[in-house]
């Protein structure tokens, strides 16, 4: 099965060890890509890195050395990353609807920024974020800190709740995996994905109006 027809792989390539070093992604100049704002052209500078057995010992632990996680994040940072991980999620579940209609990765991509856009207000209001990812807990944590009463934002919370309970069953890992906790399995194959996506995308749209950022 021929796939990734994006790169020109195939199963006997050599792994790009450097690829799973923080180290040197800083060093190609790369960076992420965040909803649709291209970051910097890094593929010929990739080329001209491999780590290899040439390399010295030395720097070989160079590049293994650090890895990206960020202790003591000023709040007002940790805010903006939120926002942008929710605008990107937004941006991959629109894409994900054209390309993958029906697929089941699509469901759980608009699931999960409805998620995200749940913790990101609550961190914006300056709640603390349930440690959950029961959607139907978060939006009622919601309209409880921001007492919301907008009628356009009517049956938002019902919906998260009522998604959780009857699609989910309970188990907020439905479409991540095949499985789920005491041998529950998917049987979702009778779900209209498309359905499920333009509610995700309903209830999306409503949380960015509710955030100010639709008018930017």
């Amino acid at each position: 099965m021929k796939v990734f027809k994006s790169f020109d792989i195939d199963y006997d390539d050599i792994i790009q060890l450097d690829g799973a070093s923080p180290f040197a992604h800083k060093m190609y100049s790369s960076s992420s890509l965040f909803h649709g704002i291209d970051g910097q052209e890094t593929s010929e500078k990739r080329s001209d890195y491999k780590l290899s057995e040439k390399m010295t010992e030395d720097i070989i632990n160079l590049f293994v050395s650090s890895d990206t996680t960020e202790k003591n994040i000023k709040e007002k940072d940790r805010i903006e990353l939120w926002k942008e991980y929710w605008l990107e999620y937004i941006f991959a579940f629109d894409k994900m609807i054209e390309v993958l209609p029906n697929s089941i990765v699509t469901a759980f991509v608009g699931r999960q920024a409805i998620e995200i856009g749940l913790k990101y207000l609550l961190l914006k209001k300056g709640a603390q974020i349930i440690k959950t990812h029961d959607i139907g807990k978060l939006s009622e944590q919601l309209f409880i800190e921001y007492n919301i009463h907008d009628d356009y934002m009517e049956w938002v919370d019902d919906y998260c709740k009522a998604y959780h309970s009857y699609i989910e069953g309970g188990f907020a890992e439905y479409y991540r995996y095949p499985e789920y906790n005491n041998n529950s399995f998917f049987g979702g194959d009778f779900l209209d994905i498309y359905w499920l996506s333009f509610n995700a995308a309903l209830v999306l749209t409503k949380l960015v109006h509710f955030s100010g950022m639709d008018e930017n």
